[in-house]
């Protein structure tokens, strides 16, 4: 692990957040103006340095659409679909075989592409894992008791619950900028800037932790912070001694603030499409991969609970219908929008920006990987699992 990260955030937080030239902020963010990027656009093989995620590779086991029971017609009915919004892969698993690969725009199995916030469905099935090993005592700790530097103080009471629900009461830290991408954000110095930890750790409560639902990505950011600390490792090692070589996933990388840094954990986990099947199967398969036991069970039924703040959000993890009907919003927007409810039973959704997703749909033991660098012309969060799920048979039929 890094040396001294809790002095290193110490001494950060004593400067003002505004005070410090950041030439590596400057470096990338002439970077993007150069090349037109926004967080959607950036290329994979823009992040530098990055922290390399060991992966195990297992073969990809295939089966065909009528061996798994999904109409031919749904599967192309998807891919016309799925072209039409700019997307650059599409996959269908069932019973954790490839029954569907599409790929547009260049891509192909071995591409990496950026899941934005998919990672932090990543971060959550680690923290299972971290509590199973004791090395996390339980949700419903203090902070405090992981972020030393907030001891005594009303935000270190904020729990490791709260803070997965979304629901930590901190501020966004972006000065009122939202989304906004420009260099007076806080948010966008933060991210294209070179140390990961000081923003989050800054972040001070201006509302009551627990009861309403306010989506940050830098309290995922803090959750990283509590995983390193509690294992004692990089939280790239973590994710691959823990998920990617038990999952048998390929190499990937995860962007680093400095060389030395941390790893943002928030977004950005640079892999595979093909790979993110196998993370869905862990929502139908109650934690299992190739019959063993990776994530703990209880642990996903867990993080599947409706939080208080918002009945569609679990633990890092969109779950079941979302804003059904009415006008369509411009573009993918932050709650998922839906023209009709489900049709499956449960849905278990990974939600990252510009509509890259993970469909998990257990009663069939369907998973949808759809991925994207383009923003989609009209997008609608249930037409891909609906039109899958309706194609499929269930079990024992044919």
């Amino acid at each position: 692990m890094r040396p001294s990260l809790v002095a290193l955030s110490l001494a950060v937080l004593a400067v003002p957040l505004a005070a410090e030239d950041d030439p590596l902020f400057e470096r990338r963010w002439q970077s993007v103006l150069a090349g037109g990027y926004e967080p959607l656009t950036i290329p994979v093989d823009w992040y530098d340095p990055v922290a390399e995620v060991e992966g195990a590779p297992s073969p990809v086991a295939t089966v065909t659409p009528q061996e798994a029971g999904i109409a031919p017609t749904a599967l192309a009915a998807a891919a016309v679909w799925a072209e039409a919004q700019n997307s650059t892969a599409l996959l269908v698993a069932r019973d954790g075989n490839l029954v569907f690969e599409r790929y547009w725009q260049g891509s192909g199995r071995d591409t990496r592409f950026n899941p934005q916030s998919m990672s932090k469905t990543v971060l959550a099935l680690l923290m299972g894992i971290a509590i199973e090993r004791g090395e996390v005592t339980s949700v419903d700790d203090p902070v405090s008791d992981y972020l030393t530097e907030w001891a005594g103080e009303k935000r270190g009471a904020i729990t490791l619950r709260q803070m997965l629900h979304m629901a930590s009461g901190l501020e966004q830290g972006d000065d009122g900028y939202g989304y906004e991408v420009t260099p007076e954000n806080p948010v966008v110095r933060h991210s294209l800037g070179s140390d990961y930890t000081r923003l989050p750790l800054s972040l001070e409560p201006v509302a009551a932790p627990g009861e309403t639902f306010d989506y940050n990505n830098n309290v995922n950011q803090l959750l990283g912070i509590v995983l390193e600390r509690a294992g004692g490792a990089d939280y790239e090692a973590l994710l691959s001694e823990r998920l990617w070589k038990p999952l048998g996933l390929a190499d990937a990388a995860m962007p680093l603030d400095r060389e030395g840094g941390m790893a943002i954990t928030s977004c950005c986990i640079l892999s595979r499409a093909v790979d993110w099947l196998r993370i869905g199967e862990l929502f139908v398969n109650r934690g299992r991969h190739d019959g063993k036991q990776v994530v703990p069970e209880d642990w996903i039924e867990e993080m599947l609970e409706p939080s208080p703040g918002y009945p569609g959000y679990g633990y890092q993890v969109w779950t079941g219908n979302q804003q059904i009907g009415g006008e369509r919003p411009p573009r993918v927007p932050l709650v998922p929008w839906q023209s009709e409810a489900f049709a499956a039973e449960r849905v278990v959704l990974l939600h990252g920006h510009g509509g890259q997703r993970v469909y998990a749909m257990p009663d069939k033991r369907l998973v949808i990987v759809r991925a994207a660098r383009q923003w989609p012309e009209s997008w609608d969060d249930a037409l891909l699992p609906n039109v899958i799920w309706r194609g499929t048979s269930a079990k024992g039929e044919t």
